[in-house]
């Protein structure tokens, strides 16, 4: 039996700037995690706007969006594993984070883009893909789905932030007796929407912020979110958060809409995570890890004791990729992919759905060249 197994993880978030793809050693005794490379690759501004768009669409319209989407995908994972593939060897297995359709735990279900057949057929490996949709059945959230990783990876760390399109948490044992997490506030969402009436795509390390002033009325407004009062388990969507783009919008110089939306979204992660006041170490990854100002202010805000650090930039950018490839062995060990401490479903949930299957491992690919 072998020692340990390469396998793909892919993530497409919320921010809807770029897809994700990370290639990982699993240790198949341990499950221990060697994040091997990490390729970043920037949507198309087309693209952009259609994803972004994507939570207002109908079936029909979602349906051809998905099959135009999935080619892309499969394009540039195609390029990935044509240059790791001669230094690490052919992976065995991927993990698919397909692009959220629309979240509503709550009401209609949980759903994703991404054609995981096409590509285990494509690719020659199993894909496992659908991750929420288990444990939404099993009366959770369905999201977040990366903590169970961070306890894993990361459990010397007291705390996890992923800054984000949305700005997700995790405090740990011993922090916590239980592994909890939730989706706590907006981020890059919230930003990169300000930024954009500067003509920018995002405030590359905050300096647009760092100009600005803090609106002292909106940001009372901002505090008044009602997702801010509700009790984890709780997870947001990226239509969930129009109520806070209004107040921002309606700040007039976009610099003091920069300012006020970091500053909130600081002192609003910071006294989310009720840290106590033993002291200990907070991992942040994430595209907003990037944001100097940003993080400088979570660093102002946190309890003394607790200091903020920032990984190399492959965990920066990567670990929600990564976390989707280790998700994807776990499910194929029969193991938890979501833990009830943190969604509210009724048990420890073993998700995903598998598509392919490895004999197809060694059937010679469709190198396609999708534009």
């Amino acid at each position: 039996m072998a020692e340990s197994t390469l396998v793909i993880g892919t993530m497409s978030g919320t921010s809807c700037d770029g897809f994700d793809a990370a290639l990982c050693r699993i240790g198949n005794d341990s499950g221990d995690v060697e994040l091997l490379e990490v390729r970043q690759m920037d949507y198309p501004l087309r693209w952009v706007k259609v994803l972004r768009n994507l939570g207002e669409c109908a079936p029909k319209e979602a349906s051809e969006i998905e099959v135009e989407w999935s080619a892309w995908v499969l394009n540039a994972l195609e390029g990935c594993l044509k240059d790791w593939e001669g230094k690490y060897g052919s992976p065995a297995l991927m993990g698919f984070s397909g692009h959220t359709w629309f979240h509503e735990p709550n009401g209609r279900g949980t759903s994703a883009i991404g054609d995981a057949q096409m590509m285990a057929d494509a690719l020659g490996i199993p894909v496992v893909a659908d991750y929420r949709s288990a444990d939404v059945a099993a009366g959770g959230q369905g999201a977040p789905l990366v903590p169970l990783f961070d306890a894993h990876a990361f459990g010397v760390y007291g705390c996890c932030i992923n800054l984000g399109g949305i700005a997700n948490a995790t405090v740990l044992p011993p922090e916590s007796v239980q592994v909890r997490a939730w989706d706590v506030v907006g981020c890059n969402l919230l930003l990169n929407r300000q930024a954009g009436r500067l003509g920018m795509e995002y405030d590359a390390d905050g300096g647009a912020a760092s100009r600005g002033r803090l609106d002292a009325a909106a940001k009372t407004k901002l505090d008044q979110w009602a997702y801010l009062q509700t009790a984890p388990p709780k997870s947001l969507a990226a239509e969930d958060l129009m109520e806070l783009h209004d107040i921002l919008d309606d700040i007039a110089l976009p610099e003091d809409a920069l300012c006020t939306a970091v500053e909130w979204i600081a002192e609003a992660m910071v006294r989310s995570l009720k840290l106590s006041p033993l002291g200990g170490r907070v991992l942040l990854t994430g595209g907003g890890a990037h944001h100097g100002v940003l993080v400088h202010r979570i660093a102002h805000h946190m309890p003394q004791g607790w200091t903020i650090e920032v990984p190399d930039r492959s965990w920066v950018d990567g670990k929600e990729a990564a976390a989707f490839a280790w998700l994807a062995w776990r499910t194929m060990q029969g193991l938890p992919t979501s833990l009830a401490s943190v969604t509210g479903a009724k048990s420890d949930i073993c998700g995903g759905r598998v598509f392919g299957t490895f004999a197809r491992q060694q059937k010679e690919r469709d190198l396609r060249g999708i534009e």
